[in-house]
């Protein structure tokens, strides 16, 4: 009779034990379906299997912010955001004494001469590159073609998007994450990469798209993808060596999305991060491991790791305190503290230009050095100039920049 009384006590507490799992697993799948997980979860669940590093060898982490820099047109506070963070910038250096990069990724269609001319003199004095991000609707490749060619000639004025070699060449970012005509509304254009090829474009930094049915099924990876005839021809991924080969239109370079456990209820007790820097998701060391966890890197070197994060860092006063406050203060310090020992790892601040390079560089069998090959394939903008002249006064060595 006890045995008995016994059975029925372990089925009653059985049975809400199997609700709350049937609960919590419906919420799931709720969940995936609404944010469009599904997307990227299968490849997501491959690269756990991935290739991992030698570990007779340092780790190299390359550090890059992509900045969804949108102004409004404001003058002042543009002025005001780069004096902060220059502030910030010489405070935080890298293996080799070199100041935190930024990539300003400025929004074509507000090619505003004054805000170029604050964005170019912070870039003269060593903090980073400026690249194109772009918005448009309902285009087709006549009239991007148009859009494309005056923001690159507004530009180029002011010494971005042109090398030091004459030659037209630039990252992209697309507007809304609509590439390639992926949702059919914040695009239009079916070819879009090969029209971005045409006009010089290397690669593009626009993913992850968390929530958006841009988003890639291919999820942690540096890849190339060639335009086909439909939208969202960036689905397939190719080796990133195909463009070389001319088999390829442009690389798709995506930064870590990485999933967590969370002690949030609302969020199921599980945080995907995308490395976004925003004020509902401040920076914390936390963030910091999951994104060098997730292991970006080109096969052929998995000890190259990039971190690459993104951020409106201008569009609201919010945001601003985001990227020049406490908190990515301290995630750098956080970095310089931890991945930048020499071994098992060397921290790297660089640009979106030059992260391409090495990615570029690893994939054709690259060796020794990886700083050799920050400019091995697309040369630095004339923007850079001054710059550059002033390593080479100072013997190359990265500490003359900026005090």
């Amino acid at each position: 009779m006890r045995r008995s009384g016994g059975g029925r006590g372990a089925r009653f507490l059985l049975a809400p034990a199997l609700l709350l799992v049937l609960v919590y697993t419906a919420a799931t799948a709720v969940r995936v379906y609404a944010r469009r997980y599904y997307i990227f979860l299968p490849d997501y669940v491959r690269g756990l299997v991935r290739s991992t590093p030698d570990t007779a060898r340092p780790t190299h982490i390359f550090f890059l912010f992509v900045d969804y820099f949108e102004p409004d047109w404001n003058v002042d506070r543009t002025r005001s955001w780069t004096d902060r963070y220059r502030d910030v910038a010489v405070r935080h250096l890298d293996s080799s004494g070199r100041p935190v990069q930024h990539t300003w990724f400025y929004p074509g269609e507000q090619a505003e001469p004054r805000i170029l001319g604050i964005l170019r003199d912070t870039v003269h004095d060593g903090f980073g590159e400026v690249e194109l991000h772009y918005h448009h609707s309902y285009d087709d490749a006549t009239t991007l073609g148009w859009g494309l060619r005056y923001a690159i000639d507004q530009f180029q004025k002011f010494g971005f998007l042109k090398t030091v070699n004459g030659e037209t060449r630039f990252a992209f970012a697309h507007g809304n994450s609509g590439l390639d005509n992926a949702d059919g509304e914040y695009c239009g254009v079916n070819n879009e990469l090969e029209v971005l090829r045409s006009f010089g474009c290397f690669a593009d930094f626009t993913f992850p798209a968390l929530y958006h049915d841009a988003q890639p099924p291919v999820v942690n990876q540096i890849y190339a993808a060639k335009d086909d005839a439909g939208p969202k021809s960036y689905r397939t991924a190719l080796p990133l060596a195909d463009l070389k080969r001319g088999r390829a239109d442009i690389a798709i370079f995506e930064g870590p999305i990485a999933i967590g456990l969370s002690w949030s209820a609302r969020r199921l007790f599980l945080e995907v991060d995308d490395g976004n820097i925003h004020a509902a998701i401040p920076v914390t060391p936390t963030r910091i491991r999951r994104w060098v966890n997730a292991r970006v890197h080109v096969p052929e070197r998995p000890d190259w790791v990039f971190v690459k994060v993104f951020g409106h860092g201008v569009s609201s006063l919010e945001d601003d305190q985001e990227v020049l406050g406490p908190h990515f203060d301290a995630a750098l310090a956080e970095l310089e503290q931890h991945y930048n020992d020499g071994r098992p790892y060397v921290l790297h601040y660089v640009t979106a230009r030059e992260a391409y390079n090495l990615a570029m560089a690893a994939a054709l069998g690259a060796t020794g050095d990886p700083e050799a090959y920050y400019d091995a394939e697309i040369p630095p903008y004339v923007s850079s100039r001054p710059r550059l002249n002033l390593r080479v006064k100072c013997g190359q060595q990265p500490r003359c920049g900026p005090e």
